[in-house]
């Protein structure tokens, strides 16, 4: 017998990905363990050619423009990729080393979307490593000009508070030390790329962590992830990926056993997400209703379920009032978690998009079959074509009454379609 079970499998998809399909759950029903689950999910094999759309390798574009080519492009590409850990580990990477449009333009950011993408299953190393000269961050976090004359602690500061250790885990005086470190360490403006200015690299002593010596920049990320710091770094970066795949502030006792599992795991992301997928914490009941879907998520999830493009939803144009816009994170400290998502205005603009998926789906005749069906029956196809695999009494019942009221006043021709975008609307399908 199988060590896992169908509720089992269809919460892992969410969490690696955007929704649970009917076939994708099954596909993996047939596997020998849960171990071999996991694995085949963390598999990046097949992640498609990762491309600049021209709209944004072109300078002369207007940013506007620029900025819906490339909310096109990542909706897409997360609604529709056969490798979907791939888009959620650079859509969490995102929230974390943020760096938001206008100020860089469009494409230093979705260049740097790119980067979390190739690097961010990866080694923690490589990838801080990487972002710490990424143009994007060179610009926005303003080390793009730190020079040893005037030290900017803009990027010294949020690399120790936000990007690797969190609040009270330095002192002032290290940000000093890690601003001087990082001079010099500037962006070429006209090319938008990275240059190391010797000239303006402060290469005196510095005391950082209490070690006095001739800090460069890099060498302070190595000592935040593989020096003295690592058992810091290691405790904050586990408790931000279980809090984003998992459930939000793991106790202290599973903190410091998922710690111990990073470095062990030599700071490799996938191979402590594969950790955090077997943990029996992962498949607990509470662990299955801890995240609501960023509305980002809610909009992918819809466009895999109902196999609508985003051409034919425009639904972008609704982030903003929803609380959440791609390449545009509302600060430094990137997006709040569950409860950042609920609000009325957030609820009334998904209305709206309900109804664009409702009119959608009416002309595409796409959920027509489920009018052949019994009641019951169109509504248990409908839900588990919305992922939704156990759903509450009350959101089953609710979409019953609804279904059989269209039908009884004769309005079954459309009910198929309305059934499909209530459900974007139920408590089950805002949940991750």
């Amino acid at each position: 017998m199988a060590d896992f079970t169908r509720a089992d499998v269809a919460h892992l998809l969410r969490r690696t990905g955007f929704l649970a399909l009917p076939a994708e759950v099954d596909a993996l029903m047939g596997l020998a363990s849960w171990s071999a689950v996991v694995d085949r999910v963390l598999t990046t094999t097949g992640s498609p050619a990762d491309t600049i759309p021209a709209d944004i390798a072109d300078p002369s574009t207007p940013l506007q423009k620029a900025v819906l080519s490339g909310h096109r492009y990542w909706l897409t590409r997360m609604a529709t990729t056969p490798t979907p850990i791939v888009e959620k580990a650079a859509f969490f990477w995102h929230g974390i080393l943020t760096s938001a449009v206008p100020n860089p333009d469009m494409l230093p950011v979705f260049k740097q979307i790119q980067t979390w993408r190739k690097l961010g299953l990866g080694d923690l190393h490589a990838l801080m490593q990487a972002m710490a000269v990424d143009p994007a961050m060179l610009d926005y976090l303003d080390n793009a000009a730190n020079v040893k004359k005037a030290p900017n602690e803009n990027f010294a500061r949020e690399l120790m508070e936000l990007f690797t250790m969190g609040n009270g885990m330095f002192s002032e005086d290290d940000v000093i030390a890690m601003a001087r470190a990082w001079t010099g360490h500037n962006l070429q403006y006209a090319t938008q790329t990275y240059l190391f200015k010797p000239a303006q690299h402060d290469t005196g002593q510095k005391t950082l962590f209490g070690i006095t010596k001739n800090w460069d920049g890099p060498d302070t990320i190595t000592e935040i992830l593989r020096g003295s710091k690592q058992p810091v770094s290691a405790r904050y970066l586990a408790g931000r990926i279980w809090s984003a795949f998992a459930a939000p502030n793991p106790p202290t006792d599973l903190l410091d056993e998922l710690t111990a599992a990073l470095i062990a795991a030599n700071l490799n992301v996938k191979a402590f997400l594969k950790v955090v997928f077997l943990r029996p914490e992962f498949r607990l009941a509470s662990t299955r209703i801890a995240l609501v879907r960023s509305p980002v998520e809610w909009e992918v999830a819809i466009l895999r379920a109902t196999g609508l493009s985003i051409d034919q939803l425009g639904i972008e144009k609704f982030q903003a009032r929803m609380g959440q816009v791609l390449y545009r994170p509302p600060n430094v400290s990137g997006w709040r978690q569950n409860r950042a998502w609920i609000s009325s205005s957030a609820m009334w603009a998904k209305g709206e998009v309900a109804e664009i998926v409702r009119t959608r789906l009416q002309a595409a005749g796409t959920f027509a079959a489920w009018n052949a069906l019994s009641v019951p029956d169109a509504v248990s196809a409908a839900l588990a074509r919305f992922g939704i695999d156990d759903p509450l009494s009350a959101t089953r019942s609710h979409l019953e009454a609804y279904l059989a009221g269209e039908r009884s006043a004769g309005r079954s021709g459309t009910a198929s379609a309305g059934l499909g975008a209530l459900i974007t609307l139920t408590p089950d399908f805002q949940l991750s």
